[in-house]
This record gives structure tokens, C-alpha cells and sequence, in this order.
């Protein structure tokens, strides 16, 4: 995956250097990432827009190396100028910091958030098909800027592998390209120290937003001309090949453009530059036209209510403050105010998501999935710029005393960031889908050949990896869906209903099921599938009759909290509730009497790091766990054997969490008896 990467950075050099004339090789360097991954995603884009091959990706991947060799080694400049650059350590210490906080993801097995089981599943459409088309028996296709999917689907080892290291990679990209422009913009490595006071970003990126993140790499090309006059040809390829990874970098892009223009002219624009922006508004302008279509009669979407509101105070931070006391500070400085206006303009399109469930404005409507959590990634740049710039004029710099307190406040921030990160690295419960789920979706490569898989239409449902001899229910929504048939829906009713007739019509063969979602229940309390397969509470059934017919009983306990995923369960078929016993320490018993039963079991959910004994069975690590028993027994005593530990929860700041900072435990889910048909 590093190798695959590698090709971004003999085109990002060769392209930093015509860029940033004044430039030496070291802040050449830190700008490749960002400039080459830039190339990449244009390439990618072409070639999934014209329809071209992985192939020729490959071969256009090479001709762009070759071209940068030989724009390195030719030196358009007989006599290059050399520059010497002074940098303060703290640029290089608080970068590395950056970065290392960033690529502290890739140490947990799978993604954060959801978003990714999208992204995998179209890198893989595209690795099977040649595009983002709906596997079997689904017909359709989704509408997604094509650049990320297909330059994942480039990439060795799996799609999810893609999807993962292509993410965390841009973000480290971005960040070094932010570094690099905050030391020509003179603001050195208070820029860098500015990015890590604010959660933003590195939130977005844990929560798998990897496009929308991505997309900002074209601001690292624009913020080079920040203050001088604009290069309207690399604007306008910038321009391009952002609108090809997503459409939030356009929107910021776009600010920025016109902030820079409205400061630097100030109305005194000449007929030329009229011109260039006349020719930059209508090109929006036609891009809105052509994907308003897709857009027609649909709402307009705010989540977490108003993004300029209390979500950009939680995900802003200490910049918010900062960065307002930076610009009425700073009111006068001519590219202050540019970054000033920026940051009010991206703030006012904060208001679309006032308007929730509006319909008939496609416009708003396109704006609103644009700017899908925006408090997260709409201030973040502004703001360090502003704050950077405001804190590299501080008299003695950063051995003055203000200099010092923000660079412990920024040291201790780092410290607690990377150690709530690390420490999430123990919770798979955090994860959309379990260890059990990724097990069974590996699994179905030995299925019969034409076999097809009904699974739930919800996160844990989704298969982002799906054999070439099989079919899937499930169809991930991502972008814009353009589903012309399923059987998801009918499949759906027939298991609810046990109408098996139903399912045969529907060549339904195979079902698999997570303890996160609720179809398990109704497949556990028919008699007509058999299991073929259990890993991790996660289970298999063929559509074959079997003797087992189950019933469901909810957990009572003193502590009751709400299940973080009860929110996307549809259905409650035993009439389980949303909240669940959870317990942190200590010896509990759970009776069962039921003389008729064939066996009992109980479903749990380790909260993070934790041991305990499930009667004789010694248990550790967090993920979900059934424990069965033939009854008689008595029911189920757990014993917690190690000590609760605090910990950040990030549910607690989405909103499906009821704790920031919680306690390891465990959820008790439900009690399962079992009898024989």
C-alpha cells in the first residue's frame, strides 16, 4: 500500500517547485504529498469519468512520474536561485506531531464512523465492474465524485485496505501542505501549532470522511498564491480535479477565491479579471445545472441541528476564540482580512442547515449534503491560518510568555488527543460493524456458486467486499442512489413474516446477521434456518429446516443506559426497549427457569478493555459475545475481573452516546431461550 502511494511524490515535487519559486527542497517536500496526491485524484477522476480502465490509471500514473523526472532533472532556470530558509524547530516537532496523530488510526483494525463501508463498497464496483454499479441481484448504479473510489480501487490488497490507508494518507498530506503554506505565508510553525488546538479535521478523518478531507488538498494550492496575484489556469485545474473528490473542497475553494479577489481589488477589478470571474461563476453555475436533476424533490438535510452554531464550538475548539481575537487584532492587515472574509463567508452557508426538510430549492438541497457536518471541517484551515498568523507577530515569539503558555496548552492537548485515540483502539464496540461481521463477510468467498446473501439493510448489513459467484441483498445508500430493482424490501417482510415460499421465489439461499441489528431475532425465532456458521455473535443461516425455535426476554438491571445503536433499529420484534443493563464491575447473577427450554444464552457487549468469567467461560477484550448453556443451570453469574477503567467516549459528543467520559463494562443485550420445535 506505501509503494502504491508513492507514485504522488515525484509529481508533487516537480510541481512545488514551479509553484513556490521562493521555495527551497525541504518546504518542496512537505508540499509533494499533497500537490501529487492532487495529480493522482485528477488521473483517477479522468479515468473513471471516460470510462478507462485500472489499467490505463496505471499507465497514466507512469507518463506523470516520467514527466516530473524530467521536469526535475531539466532545470528551466540556467542559473536556479538559492534560498535559505531559517526554520524554528517547533515547525518540524509540531508536525510530526500532527502527522503522527493522524496516522494513529490505522493501528485499529478497521474505520471509524460509517461512511467507509460506502467508500469500500464503490472502490470495490469499481475493481469488478469498471464502475460504481449495483452488484446482483440489485440493478442500478450510484452518483459519487469519482476520484477517491477509484484511485482506492487502484490501490493493492482490498478495497477497505484502499479506502483506510488512501484516507489517512490524504490527511497527513493536507497537513504537511498546511505546515509548508503557514511557513511562506510567514507564519511558520504557528500555523501547524494553530491546527492542532481544534478537534475538527482529525475527527472528520477518524469518523471516515475521507473525501470531504481529501478535497481540501486543492486549498494548499490556492493558500500558495495568498497574497500575490492569482494563476487563473491553476485555479481553474485546481478548480477541476477538486470537484472530482468532492464537492465541500469546491464550496471552500470557491470562498477563498472570491475573498482573495474581493480584498485584493476591492471593486477595482479590470476588464480581464471580470472576465476570469465571470468565467468561475459560470462554471459553477453549470456544474449546479447538471447535477440539479439528481437533486429534484429532495429535502434539505441538517443534522445535529445548525452547524454554525454549537457544533462549531465543540469542533473548533480553542481556534474559535483565538482566531476571533486574531481578526479584530489583526482588522487591518490586508491578508488577514482575506482569511477574515473566508471564514465569515463559510460561516453564513453554515445557515443552509437551518432549514431542515425544505424541499423545492434544489440548490439549497445540493448545498446542505455538501456541507454534511461542516462544523467539523468548514473552520478548521480558516481559523489556523488566522491564528497562525496572528501568533507569529506575538514579541519574542515563542519564548515570550504568551508564546510558551500556548505551546503547553497545544503539547498537553496533543498528549490527551493521542491518548483518548489510542485508547479507542480497545472499544470494537465503537465500530459500525463487529469483528464477527468482517469474519462472516470473509467467509462468504466459500459460498455456492450463485448463491445470494440477505443481509440487513443497515451499516452491519453492508458487504463492502463481495464475491464474484454470489449476490447481496444490500445496497449501501452513498451520494446519490439510483436503484432500479431490489428485493431487499420484499426479502425483508418475507423473514419478518416467515414467509419461506417468498424467499425461494426470491432465490434467497443464505442470510447473515448481526447481534447489532434485530433481523437475527426473526431469523432465530423460525424454524427454517439452520446455522451454518457463528463467529463473534455474528452468524451465517442457509435456508434449510432445523429443530430450534427461540424466544427473547429483556435484562433488567439497576443501571439501564440507551444502546448507541437502538437509533437505526426499525423494528423491536421481543419488545426489547433501547436500553440495556450495563455493568462495571463486580459478581451478577441473571436467573432463568424455564423447564421446557433446549438451551439458554446470553448475549453481551464488552465496553472496551475488560475481563470477566460468564459462568465457567473466561472472556477478554472488548466485542460481543454470546455464551450458551443448556438449561437447568440456573441462568448466567458473570464476575468482572478486572477494574473499570474512564475513558473518552466519542458517542457522547455525536449525540448517540448518553457519556463523554464513561466507564469499560459490559452491555448485557438480551437473554436467548432456545427450545426444540
Amino acid at each position: 500500500m506505501a509503494i502504491g502511494l508513492e507514485v504522488v511524490l515525484l509529481p508533487g515535487f516537480a510541481i512545488a517547485r514551479r509553484l513556490d519559486s521562493e521555495g527551497d527542497w525541504k518546504r518542496h517536500l512537505m508540499l509533494s504529498p499533497a500537490i501529487g496526491l492532487l495529480v493522482c485524484y485528477g488521473l483517477a477522476g479522468f479515468t473513471s469519468i471516460f470510462e478507462m480502465t485500472l489499467s490505463t490509471l496505471t499507465y497514466l500514473l507512469i507518463i506523470a512520474n516520467i514527466i516530473a523526472i524530467i521536469a526535475i532533472r531539466v532545470e528551466l532556470n540556467p542559473i536556479p536561485k538559492e534560498f535559505t530558509i531559517e526554520r524554528n524547530p517547533w515547525l518540524w516537532i509540531f508536525t510530526i506531531i500532527a502527522c503522527f496523530i493522524a496516522i494513529t488510526p490505522l493501528t485499529y483494525m478497521r474505520p471509524m464512523g460509517v461512511d467507509w463501508l460506502g467508500f469500500a463498497s464503490l472502490a470495490d464496483a469499481v475493481s469488478r465492474n469498471g464502475g460504481f454499479i449495483l452488484s446482483e441481484p440489485s440493478v442500478g448504479k450510484w452518483l459519487y465524485p469519482p476520484a477517491f473510489p477509484t484511485l482506492a480501487a487502484w490501490l493493492p490488497g482490498s478495497s477497505l485496505d484502499g479506502v483506510f490507508w488512501l484516507g489517512v494518507i490524504s490527511f497527513v498530506a493536507l497537513l504537511l501542505g498546511i505546515a509548508a503554506v503557514g511557513e511562506k505565508m510567514g507564519c511558520g510553525h504557528w500555523t501547524i501549532m494553530a491546527m492542532l488546538l481544534a478537534p475538527a479535521l482529525f475527527a472528520k478523518n477518524l469518523d471516515s470522511g475521507y473525501p470531504t478531507v481529501a478535497s481540501q488538498l486543492g486549498l494548499v494550492v490556492i493558500l500558495l498564491m495568498f497574497g500575490e496575484k492569482l494563476r487563473w489556469e491553476i485555479v481553474a485545474l485546481t478548480t477541476v480535479i477538486v470537484s472530482m473528490i468532492h464537492p465541500t473542497g469546491l464550496i471552500y475553494l470557491t470562498t477563498l477565491v472570491l475573498s482573495q479577489l474581493i480584498i485584493s481589488k476591492r471593486g477595482s477589478f479590470n476588464l480581464a479579471e471580470s472576465i476570469q470571474l465571470l468565467i468561475l461563476g459560470a462554471s459553477i453555475i453549470i456544474l449546479l445545472i447538471a447535477l440539479a436533476p439528481a437533486f429534484d424533490g429532495t429535502a434539505v438535510f441538517a443534522e445535529y441541528g445548525w452547524q454554525g452554531g454549537g457544533p462549531m464550538l465543540m469542533y473548533a475548539g480553542l481556534l474559535l476564540p483565538l482566531g476571533l481575537w486574531a481578526a479584530w487584532t489583526l482588522r487591518r492587515d490586508k491578508n488577514a482580512m482575506i482569511l477574515t472574509l473566508w471564514l465569515a463567508m463559510n460561516w453564513v452557508l453554515s445557515g443552509i442547515h437551518i432549514f431542515d426538510g425544505l424541499t423545492g430549492v434544489t440548490l439549497l438541497s445540493m448545498l446542505s449534503y455538501a456541507l454534511y457536518s461542516m462544523s467539523m471541517h468548514a473552520f478548521h484551515i480558516p481559523l489556523a491560518a488566522l491564528v497562525g498568523m496572528r501568533l507569529s507577530k506575538l514579541e519574542g515569539g515563542i519564548s515570550s510568555d504568551g508564546g510558551r503558555a500556548i505551546m503547553i496548552v497545544t503539547l498537553l492537548l496533543c498528549g490527551i488527543a493521542h491518548s483518548a485515540l489510542s485508547e479507542l483502539s480497545k472499544h470494537d464496540e465503537l465500530h459500525a460493524i463487529s469483528d464477527g461481521d468482517s469474519a462472516l463477510i470473509d467467509g462468504l468467498e466459500h459460498l455456492p456458486e450463485g448463491s445470494i446473501v440477505y443481509a440487513e439493510n443497515e451499516h452491519w448489513g453492508h458487504i463492502y467486499s463481495i464475491p464474484e459467484h454470489i449476490g447481496i441483498t444490500t445496497v449501501p445508500t452513498l451520494g446519490i442512489l439510483k436503484q432500479e430493482y431490489s428485493i431487499q424490501n420484499a426479502a425483508t417482510t418475507a423473514i419478518v413474516t416467515d414467509d419461506i415460499e417468498r424467499l425461494k421465489n426470491l432465490g434467497i439461499t443464505h442470510a447473515i446477521a448481526s447481534p447489532k441489528g434485530v433481523m437475527m431475532q426473526y431469523i432465530q425465532a423460525s424454524t427454517h434456518w439452520e446455522k451454518m456458521w457463528s463467529s463473534g455473535a455474528s452468524t451465517l443461516y442457509v435456508l434449510e429446516d432445523d429443530m430450534m425455535i427461540s424466544d427473547f426476554i429483556a435484562v433488567e438491571g439497576d443501571n439501564m443506559r440507551i444502546d448507541p445503536w437502538s437509533g437505526l433499529r426499525e423494528r423491536d420484534p421481543f419488545d426489547l426497549g433501547d436500553y440495556r443493563s450495563y455493568i462495571t464491575e463486580g459478581r451478577h447473577t441473571f436467573s432463568v427457569n424455564d423447564s421446557f427450554a433446549y438451551e439458554v444464552c446470553i448475549m453481551t457487549e464488552f465496553v472496551g478493555d475488560v475481563s470477566a468469567t460468564i459462568n465457567s467461560r473466561e472472556i477478554s477484550g472488548s466485542g460481543w459475545y454470546n455464551t450458551c448453556v443448556y438449561a437447568g443451570g440456573g441462568g448466567f453469574e458473570i464476575d468482572i475481573t478486572s477494574d473499570p477503567e474512564f475513558w473518552i467516549n466519542p458517542l457522547g459528543a455525536s449525540g448517540r452516546g448518553d457519556m463523554l467520559f464513561d466507564e469499560t463494562g459490559i452491555r448485557i443485550h438480551w437473554i436467548e431461550i432456545i427450545y426444540l420445535a
